[in-house]
């Protein structure tokens, strides 16, 4: 006998946990570095508990809108028809693409998913105020940065995307603490950067696999703009940025010596993304390391700032 199907309803609804990309808790996962920067003293505190509840949905609103819009363009325009056939992708699953869903649904969750973010956005705004200038005004960048990604600005097809996924993923770190805090050291800057270019390798890797798909329909990433050649010098550039910049921090006292307790078992994965992106070209296998990084160096980085910071 076959297995029943599941009711209508709950079908809808799974529909749209995946055009949301709930699964990839990855996404969001950098929160919980900046809750561990903040100290015990900051979990003490009713007010602070509600600033962080508040920017955590109103952050996963924005990331499931930005996913969900990145469906229905790429739809629209054929970048998931040439790219995403064969659904072998880790945590990519397309609604839209596959007929579950159509883009009147698609959009008015969508509305839904921006009524959500938009209200604790206020709701952080009012529980965090009064607020530096600069943080508010980060805070609502980062969120219309993330919504243009591939709807409004159309920023990834302009070749901006990688940097859009790590301002992005930046976010996730520093917004926690800086709204709490009121401030941001160069341990937390630091930090965000960090976990904002592990997101953005995800994607370069990503894009990679692309490229052809993506040149076809005017997405042009930088992967659909450069030679092989210089589309793996790009990346091979990033790896060996944040490798510089974290020596350089920890050279000149801006991070923690225990961070290396952290990032030595990253930095080893990494390798091994590399060699199996740049040297064997199995571009979906580094995507999936990739994953792999950001969940070991995120809840490395949260361990370590838990045990050792106070």
């Amino acid at each position: 006998m076959t297995a029943p199907a599941p009711p209508p309803t709950s079908r809808r609804l799974r529909s749209f946990f995946e055009l949301g990309k709930f699964k990839i808790i990855e996404l969001w996962l950098g929160f919980w570095v900046g809750v561990a920067l903040l100290g015990r003293s900051a979990y003490q505190d009713g007010r602070s508990l509600a600033i962080l509840a508040c920017i955590l949905i109103a952050g996963i609103a924005v990331i499931a809108a930005t996913c969900s819009l990145d469906d229905i363009v790429g739809v629209r325009d054929g970048v998931d028809q040439a790219n995403h056939r064969e659904g072998t992708r880790w945590g990519v699953d397309k609604p839209i693409l596959t007929g579950r869903l159509d883009e009147p649904s698609a959009f008015r969750f969508v509305h839904l998913l921006a009524a959500v973010a938009g209200l604790g956005y206020v709701a952080v705004l009012g529980l965090a105020w009064p607020l530096p200038t600069w943080l508010w005004a980060t805070m609502t960048a980062m969120m219309g940065l993330a919504v243009n990604y591939s709807y409004g600005l159309k920023l990834s097809y302009r070749g901006a995307g990688e940097l859009v996924i790590l301002v992005g993923g930046s976010g996730t770190v520093l917004l926690p603490y800086a709204l709490v805090k009121g401030d941001a050291p160069p341990q937390v800057v630091i930090s965000a950067l960090l976990v904002g270019l592990w997101h953005a390798q995800v994607v370069m890797f990503s894009n990679t696999k692309d490229a052809a798909g993506d040149r076809a329909t005017g997405r042009m990433t930088i992967a659909a703009r450069c030679t092989p050649r210089g589309n793996k010098l790009f990346i091979a550039s990033s790896f060996l940025l944040g490798m510089g910049a974290t020596w350089l921090a920890l050279f000149r006292g801006l991070l923690p010596s225990f961070y290396l307790l952290a990032l030595a078992p990253v930095w080893m994965l990494q390798a091994i993304q590399l060699w199996r992106g740049l040297r064997r070209e199995e571009w979906l296998a580094a995507r999936l390391l990739g994953f792999r990084v950001l969940r070991i160096g995120i809840l490395a980085l949260t361990a370590i700032n838990l045990l050792f910071h106070r």
